[in-house]
């Protein structure tokens, strides 16, 4: 009997921990030694703007580096802690990525690289002058993967332009077509970048 109790004593104060595990992001300051989902989210947004190689879940060292250095890169209180400052700006990291500044670089040459211009470079990155270290973050416009359309049978450029809100005319000219009657069943169609998705 004594055992069962101590089972279900410990079962309790297990699920009674759980919550914390599950925290949504936000919720909680992050610092060294915190984890769970919450953490995680962190770690995969870090990731998708290359400033860390990996989610484990636990709050570690290079997560704190990864937060520091982002905190650097916008201006907030560099403390290492991802508290509601910091996932406000992991929140918003959809329209941007980070490069990291390679030996022989400009700014000219990372705005060709990214199609984008040196002013918008050096208004994304708050820079006060165009000398740049190998190694520094700076913030690039994100590369959209462009929209492919896979012909089905019967599809028609007409009735393709108008389920993604565009025109014919965006279409033949994105992808060089000639005759529009011509379209094959599994052929690719990219989509220009201000269809609806």
């Amino acid at each position: 009997m004594r055992s069962r109790l101590v089972a279900l004593f410990t079962f309790c104060v297990l699920v009674s921990s759980l919550p914390v595990l599950a925290q949504e992001p936000g919720q909680r300051v992050l610092t060294p030694g915190c984890w769970g989902e919450d953490v995680f989210w962190c770690q995969r947004k870090l990731m998708d703007i290359g400033l860390l190689d990996q989610a484990t879940g636990r709050y570690d060292a290079a997560t704190q580096k990864a937060i520091k250095e982002l905190q650097r890169a916008h201006g907030l209180a560099v403390d290492g802690f991802a508290g509601p400052l910091t996932f406000q700006v992991l929140d918003n990291t959809e329209a941007f990525q980070y490069y990291k500044v390679q030996s022989g670089d400009s700014l000219y040459k990372i705005a060709k690289q990214f199609d984008t211009s040196m002013e918008e470079l050096v208004a994304l990155n708050s820079l006060t002058d165009t000398n740049l270290r190998i190694g520094q973050h700076l913030r690039v416009p994100r590369r959209r993967e462009p929209l492919v359309y896979i012909v089905k049978p019967g599809d028609n450029l007409y009735d393709i332009a108008r389920k993604y809100g565009i025109t014919i005319g965006e279409i033949t000219k994105l992808n060089n077509i000639e005759d529009p009657a011509l379209l094959k069943p599994g052929q690719e169609l990219l989509m220009p970048e201000t269809c609806n998705q």
